[in-house]
């Protein structure tokens, strides 16, 4: 770091006091020249100091950072969008089918966050209610709602009808911070993908949007052949994702090597974890922060990845308001085989006594 603007200041007037025998008066033109000048290379040595640490991809930041990944051929990943469902409830039964039309939107109850239907719905006639997809409206992991908690319709609709959320929405996620990224991308420097090997492959297929990950190994007592699974986040990948990555993969296979592509498996996992909350904070609060951080812990699980529980103690450890935890006995490190992808079943977070 460089010197402080009273540092440089304080070097301009001993080295003035030095040469002239005098101090130079508060007041006088010489000393608000000092002033000025120092501010000025006080600005300077700031932005090379900011120079010095976007040259390197260990320090760098932001934008600057995005432009050293672009130099690997990586990307940040584009944060996604909640999911759920939604319940529509007429007050009545009517005499003819009423549709919910498609983009309808829905938010929580003071408005902060709002959903909309990505299909319309059918009441049939003599019917009272239907379910309806939806999605947040923007990415981000804020819009991860318990169930119930979105219940209010912002759309006008012509016929009284109430709402909630039949099940929590899952899946949003913010853009890939600094960090994650940063990691990847030093991880492409040590294990530098050479068109043949494993590495190669794997960087090719998570250049796919809704690949999260994938897992290359060679197939026993075939060295023709090359086997790679695929995930999505938390989630198989879709068949539109699974197809681009196909077509791309087989387009880069090199002569003589056959691949194998198929989609991941899913491992149901379990947890179970009792808190203490910290002073000054709500158990529930501090459940849904717990929660949170552990959804997303076990959807940034990569294909084949395993979980460790003092990895998983330290997420739950790190969230707002926890003070100590313990798991469940029955919960262990668990590895999954090389075409599955850990992804959590059933959350339980209960307060500790």
């Amino acid at each position: 770091m460089s010197d402080t603007y009273t540092a440089i200041l304080d070097r301009m007037k001993e080295k003035f006091t030095e040469l002239t025998g005098m101090d130079a008066d508060e007041a006088s033109d010489i000393s608000i020249r000092m002033k000025l000048l120092a501010g000025e290379v006080f600005s300077l040595s700031a932005e090379i100091d900011w120079i010095k640490q976007q040259m390197f991809p260990h320090t760098a930041t932001g934008e600057m950072l995005d432009l050293h990944a672009q130099q690997r051929g990586l990307q940040r990943n584009k944060g996604q969008k909640a999911k759920g469902m939604v319940v529509f409830m007429l007050e009545m039964p009517l005499e003819y089918t009423f549709v919910v039309p498609e983009g309808t939107v829905c938010t929580v109850e003071d408005g902060s966050l709002r959903f909309v239907t990505t299909e319309p719905g059918r009441i049939e006639r003599g019917s009272t209610t239907v379910w309806v997809n939806c999605e947040a409206e923007h990415s981000g992991e804020q819009y991860n709602v318990e169930n119930t908690l979105v219940n209010t319709i912002v759309t006008y609709l012509s016929v009284g009808i109430r709402i909630n959320n039949s099940s929590a929405f899952n899946g949003g996620t913010n853009d890939e911070d600094d960090a994650s990224l940063r990691e990847r991308l030093i991880q492409s420097y040590r294990d530098t993908p050479d068109g043949v090997n494993a590495s190669f492959f794997r960087s090719l297929a998570e250049s796919v949007e809704g690949v999260q990950s994938a897992n290359i190994f060679r197939l026993a007592d075939t060295p023709a052949w090359v086997g790679i699974v695929l995930a999505g986040r938390g989630e198989p990948v879709s068949a539109e994702a699974m197809s681009e990555a196909r077509t791309l993969l087989n387009s880069h296979a090199p002569i003589g090597i056959n691949l194998l592509i198929e989609n991941t498996g899913l491992l149901n996992y379990n947890v179970s974890v009792s808190i203490a909350v910290k002073s000054g904070y709500r158990f529930e609060t501090v459940q849904q922060n717990v929660m949170q951080v552990i959804r997303n812990f076990m959807l940034n699980l990569k294909v084949a990845e395993s979980v460790y529980l003092t990895a998983l103690g330290k997420a739950v450890l790190e969230a707002e308001g926890v003070e100590n935890y313990a798991f469940g006995a029955s919960m262990q490190d668990t590895t999954p085989l090389g075409s599955q992808l850990l992804v959590l079943n059933q959350l339980t977070v209960s307060e500790m006594t």
